[in-house]
C-alpha cells in the first residue's frame, strides 16, 4: 500500500498531527493499539500552560530549564513554552471538558513548577483529550487505519526513508507499506524496564528502528521514574499523579518519618527525578518495597473531589487515598531523550519525522517538567504537519517500493528474552547508576546476542531485534556520560561535567542493508 504519509503511533502527538494535516494528503497510521494503549491516554496529570494572570511565559521557561540541568535547548523551550496559551484554547475548541472552578480552568501545581499553571480533567487528563480527539480523527476521509500491526523496520533507498515494514498482530503476517514521508510517534522505552506507569508502554522499537536507518539518538540515558506509582502485592497499579503533592500530599518512610527536606528544599515539589532518588535511598536504608504517600489530612470531601479516579481505584485494590496513606514507589515513566529532531520533528535522515516521546526535541533536556509532555505532543504535532505539507516529495514519482521478505530467518535473538532485558536495565541503568554497573549490563546483552541460532518468522525476528537494539542504545548512552545530572545519577561520577549531549550516530545504511533485514529491494516497480 502506498501513501503520501506513515504515522506509526496513534497517541496525542499523533492525533494532532493527522488533525492539522491537509485533507488531501493520503495517510496511514500504523498501530497496535486499541484505543486507551497509547501512553498519553494514561495521563494524569495534566497540560502546562500559561493561563493565569499571576503566571508568565518567562516563568514557565525558567522552571523548564532549572528541571532539564543545563540540557534543554533554550529556543526550543520558549518556542514550545510561548505556544502554550494557544494548544490550551485549541483544546477547548476541541471539545475538552477541563475542569472549572468559577466557571475559570481550574488550575493545579506540580513539583518543579513555581505557579499554578497545570490546566486538568480531574484526574484523568489524557484519557479527556483522546477522547476528544479520537472522535474527531475517526471522521477524517483522507486516513486510513492499520490497525493491530506493528511496525518492525524502516525501509531507506540510502538517501531517504521510503517507506516501513509491518508485522500483522493477528496472523504474524509482514506487510510492505511505501511512503515519502514517515512519522514515528510511539512513545519511548519505559516498557524495556519491569515497573512503569502505562500498562503498555513501548518498549523503544521505533528508536531502534530509527537509529538502523541512520537517524542520531540523543540524551537517551535520561530516563525519568515516576516516584509515585501506586503498588499492590508487589506490583505497579498505576502512578499517582504528581498533582497529589502539588496539592499538599505528604511523603513518609516506613519509619513514619517525613524525609524529602532532608534531600530538597523544595521538599514534596521537588523535581521527579529527586524525589525519585530520595524515595529510592529510604526504600534501601529501611530495605523497605515502599514509602507511604498521604494526602489524607486534606479531608476526605476535597480529595474524593480533586482525585476520584485515583480515589476509585485505591478503593478496588483495597486502600482508600481519601482516608488513608497509600503505597508507593519509583518506575520508569518517561523518556527524555530519543530520537534527535528540529523544532518540527524532522530527523537526520530524510523523509523521517519524530514527535512526542520517541523524540528529543530539545524541550526535557536531562530531567522532564511536569506535564510539559502533553504540550509537546501539542505543539511539535502541529508543527510535524506543517512540514509534512510543505514537504517537496509528498507524491514521489508515482512508483512503489517492493521488498521480498523472507517468511523465515535464522537469528540468536528472541522475544523470549525480554523478561531478562527488563531485570539487566532494572538492575543496572536504573534510578541510581554506576560505572560496573553500566559494563556489566552491557556485557549481559552481549551475552543474550550470542546465543545458539535459531529460525524465527521474520516479523517476530525483527521485533527481537528493536528490544535488543533498544537496551543496547539506553546502556550505551549511559556509559557514556561520566557525570551526573537530571534522571541519570552515576555513584562513581557524583559531580557534574560540562553540560554535552550524548549522541549516539545512527548507522551507516550500508550497515543498515546488511544487517537483520535480509531483504532484496527492487527500485521503480510500477505502483
Amino acid at each position: 500500500m502506498k501513501f503520501d504519509m506513515l504515522v506509526v503511533g496513534e497517541g496525542l502527538a499523533a492525533l494532532t498531527l493527522l488533525l492539522n494535516t491537509p485533507s488531501t494528503i493520503k495517510v496511514g497510521v500504523v498501530s497496535r493499539s486499541k484505543f486507551d494503549e497509547p501512553s498519553s491516554y494514561w495521563a494524569q496529570g495534566g497540560i502546562s500552560a500559561v493561563y493565569s494572570v499571576d503566571d508568565d511565559f518567562e516563568k514557565h521557561t525558567t522552571d523548564t530549564l532549572i528541571a532539564g540541568d543545563g540540557l534543554c535547548n533554550e529556543a526550543t523551550v520558549r518556542a514550545i513554552v510561548t505556544a502554550g496559551t494557544s494548544v490550551l484554547q485549541w483544546l477547548i475548541d476541541m471539545g475538552v471538558p477541563f475542569t472549572r472552578e468559577n466557571e475559570q480552568i481550574h488550575l493545579t501545581r506540580e513539583g518543579g513548577h513555581s505557579e499554578r499553571r497545570v490546566a486538568h480533567v480531574d484526574d484523568m487528563t489524557g484519557r479527556a483529550i483522546m477522547q476528544s480527539l479520537q472522535a474527531k480523527a475517526a471522521l477524517l476521509p483522507n486516513v486510513t487505519w492499520i490497525r493491530q500491526y506493528e511496525a518492525v523496520e524502516l525501509i531507506s533507498d540510502g538517501g531517504r526513508v521510503t517507506g516501513l515494514i509491518a508485522q500483522s498482530l493477528a496472523d504474524g503476517d509482514v506487510s510492505v507499506f511505501s511512503a515519502p514521508n514517515v512519522v514515528l510517534a510511539t512513545g519511548g522505552i519505559t516498557g524495556l524496564y519491569p515497573y512503569a506507569t502505562s500498562p503498555h508502554a513501548s518498549k523503544g522499537e521505533a528508536i531502534a528502528m530509527a537509529w538502523r536507518a541512520g537517524a542520531n539518538i540523543e540524551n537517551l540515558e535520561f530516563v525519568q521514574f515516576h516516584p509515585t506509582a501506586y503498588q499492590h502485592n508487589g506490583q505497579v497499579i498505576s502512578l499517582i499523579t504528581e498533582a497529589v503533592r502539588g496539592e499538599g500530599g505528604h511523603l513518609y518512610n516506613t519509619a513514619g518519618e517525613r524525609f524529602m527536606s532532608q534531600y530538597s528544599g523544595q521538599g514534596e515539589l521537588a523535581p521527579r527525578d529527586i524525589v525519585a532518588r530520595a524515595i529510592y535511598a529510604e526504600m534501601a536504608r529501611l530495605r523497605a518495597p515502599y514509602v507511604w504517600l498521604d494526602i489524607s489530612h486534606q479531608g476526605e470531601k476535597f480529595v474524593q473531589s480533586h482525585f476520584p479516579n485515583l480515589v476509585e481505584l485505591t478503593r478496588r485494590h483495597g486502600c482508600d487515598l481519601s482516608t488513608q496513606p497509600v503505597p508507593v514507589s519509583p518506575a520508569a515513566h518517561y523518556t527524555c531523550g530519543g530520537i534527535a529532531t528540529d523544532l518540527h520533528g524532522r530527523t537526520s535522515v530524510a523523509g523521517l519525522y519524530a514527535i512526542g516521546e520517541v523524540a528529543n526535541c530539545g524541550l526535557h533536556g536531562a530531567n522532564r517538567l511536569a506535564s510539559n509532555s502533553l504540550l509537546e505532543c501539542v505543539v511539535m504535532g502541529r508543527a510535524c504537519a506543517e512540514a509534512v505539507s510543505g514537504s517537496d516529495a509528498l507524491s514521489g514519482a508515482g512508483k512503489k517500493l517492493t521488498i521480498r521478505v523472507p517468511t523465515i530467518v535464522e537469528t540468536n535473538l528472541s522475544l523470549a528474552a525480554l523478561p531478562e532485558l527488563r531485570a539487566l536495565l532494572w538492575n543496572h541503568a536504573g534510578i541510581v547508576r554506576s560505572r560496573d554497573g553500566l559494563a556489566t549490563g552491557l556485557r549481559e546483552l552481549a551475552r543474550l546476542g550470542d546465543g545458539p541460532c535459531g529460525l524465527l518468522p521474520y516479523g517476530q525476528a525483527l521485533r527481537a531485534r528493536n528490544i535488543h537494539d533498544a537496551a543496547y542504545l539506553v546502556l550505551h548512552s549511559a556509559s557514556l556520560r561520566k557525570e551526573s545530572r537530571g534522571g541519570h545519577f552515576n555513584t562513581d561520577f557524583p559531580d557534574k561535567a560540562p553540560a554535552m549531549p550524548t549522541i549516539v550516530t545512527g548507522v551507516d545504511r550500508t550497515v543498515w542493508r546488511q544487517a537483520a533485514v535480509r531483504a532484496q529491494v527492487e527500485d521503480n516497480v510500477p505502483a
